[in-house]
């Protein structure tokens, strides 16, 4: 598997975000902070910060619903406004995605 970003780019962006944080907000900004200066700067995509939520809402979700995926793909995607369609292809293409050994080397 490729992953996208060699480590010591990272370190380097994470540098220089924290610096660009630390002007903005103080040296006392906190994780809110980073990411409303990420998200402000379009490094988070919107669309990311949905498929992360939805992610993050489905093991939850799936055991309010005693383990019916179907009535869970219906409520996620009500509260996301997205079809039940989408909500699958984000559950079983991208959550891998949001995993540290799919992003850095």
């Amino acid at each position: 598997m490729i992953r996208q970003n060699d480590s010591d780019i990272v370190k380097e962006f994470i540098e220089i975000i924290y610096n660009q944080v630390k002007i903005k907000y103080s040296e006392q900004a906190g994780i809110i902070n980073v990411l409303n200066h990420l998200s402000e700067k379009g490094l988070i995509e919107p669309k990311k910060i949905r498929d992360y939520m939805i992610i993050q809402d489905f093991d939850r979700i799936l055991v309010e619903n005693d383990n019916n995926y179907t009535f869970t793909y219906m409520d996620i995607s009500i509260k996301y406004d997205v079809s039940e369609r989408t909500i699958q292809n984000i559950i079983y293409k991208h959550k891998r995605k949001f995993n540290k050994d799919y992003n850095i080397r």
